[in-house]
This record gives C-alpha cells, structure tokens and sequence, in this order.
C-alpha cells in the first residue's frame, strides 16, 4: 500500500487540525453558550424529542446540560436516553424497523452509511444550508455524505493510544516508556515489554486490547501497521490475504497463546479491558481518549496511570473514533430534532462537550482553540499526536457503507482464531475475506 506522511495525510484530509487543538490545553469555559453559529436560527419551537445514545457519566451530563440550553433559547424539550454500548444498535435497528425509533441518535463514523443505505436518515439539506459543511474537517464531513446529501452532523472524534499502570511497570524494572510518536516501541520491542510485565507480576495480564464487539475494527490498527489494507482503492474487493496480513495476525494470535494477553478479553463478548484495568489484574491496555473520565475516576488514588503511544511496525496507524448524530427520517418531530443537531455542534457547544468529556473537536474554528480538559489534561498531547497516525486508507475503508458488515467480519471470525493456537492464518483470511466480500 501507499505509506502517506502522517503530517501531510492528516492536513489534507482536515484531522490533523483536530489533533492540534488538543496540544493547547488552557482556558475554556465551564458553561456552554447558547449560541447556535453558522446557519443559525432564533425561531422558537415546540414539543419534545428523544435523543438516543450511550456515553460516560461525563458524556451524558455534558448532553443534558446543552439540551437543557436548548430549550432556554429555543424553546423544546430534549430527552436524553442512556442505552449501553453494546446494547445501541441493537436497540436502534429493532426500533427503526417497527417504526418507532427516536428523533435523534448518536452514532459511529463507522457505522452511520449503513443506516444511510437502508433510508432510516433525514435528508438535512433543508435544515443545514448550502455551505453548511464548510465548519468541520473535511474528511469527517465527508462522512456525513450520502448521495450528495447531508445526513448527520460530527460531532467529535477520537482514538487510541496505550494506558499503563506506573506501579506495576515499576514493580517489573520498566522505568522508561515512549515520549514522541518517532520512539513509540517496535512491535517487538512491545512483546519484551509485556514479557517483562508477565515475569514481574505474577497473576496479572501484561495487555489487553480494545478490540470488542463494535470497536473491533480497532484490530485494523494492527493490520495497518504492518503495511496490510482491508479493500482496495475503489472499496470493492478485500485486500486480507497477503503477508503484511498474516504477520499481523500471527502477531496478535501470538501475545494470546504466549499468555501476553488477556485471555479473556476476546472480541465477541462485552469484557472491555478499561473496565479491567482499575482492578489492577491488566496492566497495561489500548483505551481510547474519551475513556479518560470514567478511567481517573475508577483508579482514583488507587495508582498512578500514565498514556504512551501505539506500537508500530513497518509503520504507525491508529484507528478512526468518534461519533456524529443524525436524525431519523421517521422523526416525529423533525424541525426541532434537526435544529438540537446543529445546536450540539456549535463552536460553544462543541468545545464545551470537547472539554469536558476528554475528545477530539471537529470543527475547523476550534483547530487552534485552548481547550481546558477537565480530566487529565497532562496526557491528552500524547493522543493528540496519535491521531495523525490515521491512515488514509484506513479512513475510507471505516467509513465505507459497508462497514458496519466489515466490523461483524471480525467479530465473528476473529475469536476461535486467537483462542486457539492450533487454528491457521489462511483459514481466518479466507473467514474474513469470503464475509467481507460478501457485504461489499
């Protein structure tokens, strides 16, 4: 595949610059303003709408807050409705097909053009305005694109990077890690890491990775670093068996059958490794950026954790996080649902959500914005240099329409593969490329 220069990919796609805004990390305000920017409207409205979503204590406080600012300058009501992750589409794709799905849902770049595709989006164009899209990073806008229509708002992105526990790094005679992406370990120099951790720490699983049920497309990091692709160019056809793909997956199958990983932390089940690790039994996993409330929190002054940067390989890669919120073409009330859309994406708005909940914004005017996160502000520099890790073909595969099929790829192929040592390369390419292929 072709290997992009990290800082050049990223500024012509528009995320670099949502990475920048998190090096700055001073000012900031602690109450969102009620101004609705770009394509604004001051009309009052009426009624109720239902926003469906998961998300942290943090998540969920910071959308009440704007709806409750929402109806102070517009006049609606907007119920929040808290699911469980691994319970969203689930509950939304059973409630769209009886017809009576909510007015808004919060929803993965990963996943939102397979609703599209099956015409359960509003068309925004008459809400949102030509122009409209120019705000936000072109590539996430982009993702809001179907058929040449709008069908939802960015809202935020995200992405991984490796949490550690200092006290059980110190315990194994780990006293260095990783400062700068260009001194991220090697895949190798990883593995004698975690070796390292085993030896020191007896009873304690040296890793884990977030590679579960709808995160577990996160293994294409791993694929990507390798040098490896899932389709190609045009998105029509898996690109899966080639050697820069088997040595990702013996790579991975390998910290499993070598007791390097958690072993119960597969991909078809809800056992999240950031839910683990406040135990102390892992000692080291792959989390996400807006995980970072619920994990200081949980840890409390239990231990000190600390942030560094993904392994690499031939190369450095990191997955696409983060959501956007769309409205649904059944919307009872569509007028007010599509109006609380823009309103969450505000510059005031955005920053506010940004800051309080530990992601990335996706707007262009808060690219060079001083955001005041109030969690662990101290490591957020360490994600934000590992968004520009995020390969450009890694985008378009994640944001495909087919995507939501690709994820369900790997978690029904990926778990007997790296459970059982005994199970072969070829047969988990040939799983992943006849079900990939399948949905394209």
């Amino acid at each position: 595949m072709a290997t992009f220069d990290r800082r050049t990919f990223l500024t012509t796609t528009g995320l670099l610059g949502a990475g920048a805004a998190l090096a700055a990390c001073s000012g900031g305000s602690d109450t969102p303003s009620t101004g609705s920017g770009a394509a604004a409207s001051t009309a009052k409205l009426s009624g109720t709408v239902t926003l469906t979503t998961w998300g942290s204590d943090q998540e969920i406080a910071a959308f009440k807050k704007i709806a409750a600012d929402f109806k102070a300058a517009r006049g609606a009501d907007v119920k929040i409705e808290t699911l469980p992750y691994d319970q969203i589409r689930t509950v939304i794709d059973r409630r769209l097909q009886a017809n009576t799905a909510p007015d808004l849902f919060r929803v993965s770049y990963t996943d939102i053009n397979g609703y599209a595709v099956n015409g359960a989006l509003a068309d925004l164009s008459d809400y949102l305005g030509e122009g409209y899209g120019d705000q936000f990073l072109p590539a996430l806008w982009g993702a809001m694109q179907f058929d040449g229509v709008p069908i939802g708002v960015p809202h935020h992105t995200d992405t991984s990077a490796l949490v550690y526990n200092k006290a059980l790094f110190e315990k194994a005679g780990i006293t260095e890690v990783p400062t700068t992406l260009e001194t991220a370990w090697t895949w190798d120099e990883l593995v004698e890491v975690l070796q390292k951790l085993k030896a020191g720490n007896p009873g304690v699983s040296p890793f884990a990775f977030n590679y579960q049920l709808y995160g577990a497309y996160r293994w294409f990091n791993t694929l990507f670093q390798a040098g490896g692709t899932v389709l190609s160019d045009d998105l029509k056809s898996v690109t899966l068996d080639t050697d820069q793909a088997r040595k990702a997956l013996q790579w991975t199958q390998k910290l499993y059958t070598d007791g390097l990983h958690a072993p119960s932390v597969l991909v078809k089940r809800p056992t999240y490794p950031d839910e683990i690790f406040p135990t102390q039994k892992i000692a080291m996993i792959q989390a996400g950026d807006f995980l970072i409330p619920s994990l200081d929190a949980a840890v409390g002054k239990k231990f000190e954790w600390g942030v560094t940067y993904l392994p690499r390989d031939t190369a450095a890669a990191t997955d696409l996080g983060g959501n956007a919120v769309v409205v649904t073409d059944g919307a009872k009330n569509k007028d007010a649902a599509a109006e609380f859309a823009k309103f969450l994406v505000t510059a005031e708005n955005m920053k506010y959500f940004c800051e309080k909940t530990t992601v990335l914004p996706v707007r262009k005017d808060l690219t060079d914005a001083k955001l005041d996160f109030a969690v662990r502000p101290d490591i957020m520099p360490t994600f934000q240099q590992q968004a520009t890790t995020m390969p450009e073909a890694l985008v378009k595969t994640s944001t495909a329409a087919a995507f939501p099929g690709i994820n369900q790829a790997l978690v029904d192929n990926m778990d007997q593969f790296l459970s059982n040592p005994s199970a072969s390369v070829d047969s988990v390419i040939q799983g992943l490329t006849g079900a990939i292929q399948k949905v394209l």
